[in-house]
């Protein structure tokens, strides 16, 4: 297990709006050319309930990867080449913020697969992988949806730098409801307990 801290999270809910179908959406790879996110940031929540159709160079591909919902992430198992087109077709979802925290610490369920390729130069190289998480906050703020959706899944940012990089944590997760009683938009300073619900990412931006 490992752990990280921070002083402000956010909770995000998923509206009512119905999933809007994208297709062939670019993609922006990171440097290790395993990670490709959608490029339009205004798809980056895809619905859950729906697949996902990657091609590459044109040719729909339906092994070697995995699709991070939370973010609009296509995760290869094996780099691709530099000149390769990824696109992605699917729904995305409109997410609007109606709660947050203070002062977070969260303990990761963490993995370190091996990455290695022929351009790591003798060198073992690992990715850290986390699988599961659970978060506490010392205070928190929300809206008459934040607390309608208590006890429900919802998508939680734990953010490590609210400069502009916007460095954070991210993935779904559900607030125990337990003790949690509040006016409207208040703060209130006693803590919260979040269970993570599947894999948190690491985002930029």
């Amino acid at each position: 297990m490992g752990e990280i801290a921070g002083k402000v999270g956010g909770v995000f809910v998923q509206t009512d709006d119905a999933p809007v179908t994208f297709t062939d959406e670019a993609t922006t790879a990171d440097l290790s050319l395993r990670k490709f996110t959608i490029s339009d940031s205004t798809k980056r929540y895809w619905d859950k309930n729906s697949p996902v159709t990657v091609k590459v160079n044109g040719e729909v591909q339906t092994t070697g990867f995995e699709v991070e919902y939370c973010g609009g992430v296509v995760v290869f198992e094996e780099a691709k080449d530099g000149e390769d087109i990824v696109l992605v077709s699917g729904k995305s979802v409109t997410v609007e913020q109606h709660g947050g925290f203070f002062s977070w610490s969260a303990e990761l369920g963490m993995e370190t697969p091996e990455t290695t390729t022929f351009m790591s130069n003798g060198w073992k190289e690992f990715i850290t992988s986390i699988k599961e998480f659970s978060a506490s906050a010392e205070s928190y703020w929300g809206d008459d949806e934040f607390f309608s959706r208590l006890g429900q899944e919802v998508i939680i940012a734990l953010y490590v730098d609210t400069t502009a990089s916007k460095a954070r944590y991210e993935g779904y997760g559900i607030i125990k409801s337990d003790g949690v009683e509040a006016a409207v938009d208040d703060v209130v300073n006693e803590s919260i307990e979040i269970q993570g619900v599947g894999a948190l990412y690491y985002r930029e931006g």
